[in-house]
């Protein structure tokens, strides 16, 4: 079974993606963006998961998470706190390999190319989150106080909110008997 990784990630405008490495298309991300909207709003869900892929809207815009991926061998069976649970989805990955992708340089190397599974197929996603509501407030703190700061004083602000918010992906394969 592949191992669990774990990284402070960078986002675009707050939003990451999981995607299988084949997934690299805008048609084979569109899908999981149509997941994340809520019809009617201009708001959007924390997640929504499509074909390969799955995308994360964060608390913040700026915010930079700690993400763990744990492949597993079969679903997991503890939900329990700190983490608050999403839903469990399903992706189909046509290579059994993932990378965390935000549009742009700079997520870690080992978030690039992690081996999930035995190879292509349905794969069981559960998504857990913490931090949330404290990055939000602790962002209206950074902004309310760097409106004059220099630019070195505020990415030292925003820095230092690494990690606040956190997300534990946990990944299966999903086993058919017949």
């Amino acid at each position: 079974m592949p191992t669990a990784v774990e990284s402070i990630i960078p986002t675009g405008e707050g939003v990451f993606l999981v995607r299988d490495v084949s997934a690299t298309s805008p048609e084979s991300q569109r899908p999981a963006w149509d997941a994340a909207r809520i019809p009617g709003s201009r708001g959007g869900r924390l997640l929504g998961a499509a074909g390969a892929v799955l995308l994360v809207r964060c608390a913040h815009q700026f915010s930079r998470p700690l993400l763990r991926i744990e492949p597993l061998d079969a679903e997991p069976v503890d939900t329990e706190p700190p983490w608050q649970w999403q839903p469990a989805a399903v992706l189909t990955l046509p290579t059994g390999r993932v990378n965390v992708d935000i549009y742009e340089e700079g997520v870690p190397d080992r978030m690039l190319d992690i081996p999930v599974g035995s190879g292509p197929g349905d794969y069981g996603i559960q998504l857990g989150h913490t931090g949330r509501i404290e990055m939000q407030t602790r962002a209206a703190e950074v902004e309310r106080d760097t409106q004059t700061a220099d630019t070195e004083t505020s990415i030292a602000a925003w820095r230092a909110l690494d990690g606040v918010e956190q997300y534990l992906l946990r990944i299966w394969p999903i086993t058919t008997t017949s």
